[in-house]
């Protein structure tokens, strides 16, 4: 979340502060949705659905899997956005709706339990899910996806991404997570490394594609991702009312920030409204 001269992306002083909020509170409320479904659904298997039959051995080692390969592929990704920047957000994006949509089957096989469907109409509803997943893909990768739809993709794969983690991952390293984000996106806005990598100019022109975004202000997917992580681990690990709490705090801590950028602060999205997002969590868990 930064203020611009760009005309592209600018944070104005006359910015409509509730529609700043609507994509952070629509996002974490997807994730939170998502997160009851497996509250919902472990008292009848007595266990988290979404894991059901698997130890904690290979669910570890799957984390292990996805962080090596998450630093892989960063790595690769910041050699090619040196070259083709705009290609290799397009391929970022792409593989982020393809992952929040295909995620949305995670959650959907416990909305089956419980409605106590059969598995053949899954397998249907796999089919089209997959397919919706790879035709937004392409429309990112040619361009034509309407900047309405992205939004609204954005917003729903970054709350089941969201969410997705936040079921995943013990609370420990859902903190460790998200303040090591806020510290890296402090880093990243404070030196602007983007931006010298590529331009001031073509930095403002790039970061709409990762954004929810209109002509006045932006979010990163990122960002929107973390808060949804934050509350969906609350919410599993310690109840709905802490959920809901973390929910509030970020949303305080997200006005808190955007006050700040109105001013011209140059200010990352993440720091306060994850640190007032973590205070319910963190109580909880070590005190």
């Amino acid at each position: 979340m930064t203020k611009t001269a760009f005309p592209y992306f600018l944070l104005s002083a006359k910015i409509n502060r509730l529609h700043f909020m609507l994509p952070i509170f629509f996002a974490i409320l997807v994730s939170a949705i998502c997160a009851q479904f497996v509250l919902l659904a472990e008292p009848i298997h007595g266990s988290n659905i979404l894991f059901d039959g698997v130890n904690e051995i290979f669910i570890a080692l799957n984390i292990l899997i996805i962080t090596l390969l998450s630093v892989i592929s960063l790595f690769i990704f910041f050699r090619v956005f040196k070259k083709r920047p705009e290609l290799a957000l397009k391929i970022l994006v792409s593989a982020f709706i393809i992952g929040g949509v295909l995620s949305t089957l995670l959650f959907g096989k416990l909305v089956f339990t419980l409605l106590g469907l059969d598995s053949p109409v899954f397998l249907v509803v796999v089919a089209i899910v997959a397919y919706a997943a790879a035709y937004f893909a392409y429309l990112v990768l040619v361009d034509a996806l309407s900047n309405r739809m992205k939004n609204l993709l954005f917003v729903i794969c970054s709350g089941v991404l969201g969410s997705f983690l936040g079921v995943l991952l013990p609370t420990v390293p859902v903190v460790g997570i998200s303040v090591f984000l806020s510290v890296l996106d402090t880093i990243l806005i404070k030196r602007k490394t983007v931006e010298n990598i590529v331009g001031e100019k073509t930095y403002e022109k790039l970061v709409i594609n990762v954004a929810f975004s209109n002509q006045e202000w932006g979010i990163g997917i990122g960002d929107l991702t973390c808060y949804a992580m934050v509350v969906s681990n609350a919410l599993v690990t310690f109840g709905v009312f802490t959920g809901v709490l973390s929910l509030f705090l970020i949303l305080i801590g997200s006005f808190i920030s955007l006050a700040l950028t109105i001013r011209r602060l140059r200010l990352p999205g993440l720091p306060i409204p994850v640190t007032l997002g973590l205070l319910p969590s963190i109580i909880l868990c070590f005190l």
